[in-house]
């Protein structure tokens, strides 16, 4: 059965998740250090992993000036191979990961944050995945710049931070389902395109899971802090919002052509992490 994000939980249902959710932050990311903006767990985690790169062998699949010249292009050139158009839709999705929370992070003083706070956690998961897809271009041999995302863009994301939550919460959910959406999306695309060398592969698989574990938790949390009717707004809402994002990002459009949307809408996130023994899932639907 589809896991439905645009479920209300019960009173009770949403108790659980709470505490199931807190302590699945504690375990996955370990201790909160708010002035360095960092979790224990996640910096074991990356100094394990960077200690010990993987890196694609043999000629290069995509050309680094190739690559530089077009992530600072609106729109791509014509005819670029789905290698190239994947690392520009992954650091074109870094540069709106990176803007965001780093706005957000700007603004952590002026808000009341605990570290039992699910909020807390999920600002600092926020913030490693801007380094997570920055290492997954390494695996490719690729060296990014991070460029600030389209006018459009920072406008939503800078509203999502000033505005209520109740008012934002709506957007928030379908931001977390297009993400999971376009993340599992390039994911898959990595196991066309790079599957001739297992180990860099599977280095790629370890830096997605990391993301796409903890945005499928995001978008439960989401999904726990709205009503019946607020969630029927955000499943109507998820085309604009959706289409707002990936459409500062053409490359995923030639990517994907329409399969990202159906992906997106589908809104299917239990099946994206189905495999990583690290989900957090709620067990009531």
């Amino acid at each position: 059965m589809t896991y439905n994000v645009f479920t209300a939980f019960t009173d009770r249902q949403k108790e659980l998740f709470e505490e199931n959710y807190m302590d699945h932050l504690y375990r996955r990311n370990g201790e909160i250090n708010l002035d360095a903006c960092q979790l224990s767990a996640r910096e074991r985690f990356f100094e394990e992993l960077e200690a010990n790169p993987v890196r694609r062998h043999g000629p290069s699949v995509v050309e680094q000036e190739v690559f530089e010249r077009n992530a600072a292009r609106r729109y791509p050139e014509p005819s670029l191979d789905e290698a190239t158009l994947w690392a520009l839709a992954m650091t074109k999705s870094n540069r709106l990961e990176s803007y965001g929370i780093k706005y957000a992070l700007s603004c952590l003083n002026q808000k009341v944050r605990e570290p039992n706070d699910p909020l807390t956690y999920i600002e600092l998961e926020e913030n490693y995945h801007t380094r997570v897809l920055k290492n997954a271009l390494e695996v490719v041999g690729l060296e990014m710049r991070l460029l600030p995302p389209p006018p459009t863009t920072r406008f939503l994301l800078k509203s999502m931070v000033r505005l209520p939550k109740a008012v934002t919460n709506t957007m928030i959910l379908c931001t977390e389902v297009a993400g999971v959406g376009a993340f599992s999306m390039l994911r898959d695309k990595a196991h066309e395109l790079f599957d001739d060398q297992p180990e860099p592969l599977q280095r790629l698989d370890e830096w997605f899971q990391q993301i796409l574990v903890d945005e499928v938790c995001h978008v439960n949390y989401a999904r726990s802090q709205l009503g019946p009717i607020r969630l029927k707004i955000a499943q109507a809402m998820l085309p604009a919002v959706a289409h707002g994002f990936i459409n500062d990002m053409p490359e995923y459009k030639l990517l994907f052509g329409e399969k990202l949307m159906d992906r997106i809408l589908a809104a299917d996130v239990a099946s994206v992490v189905a495999d990583y023994n690290d989900k957090f899932l709620p067990a009531y639907n």
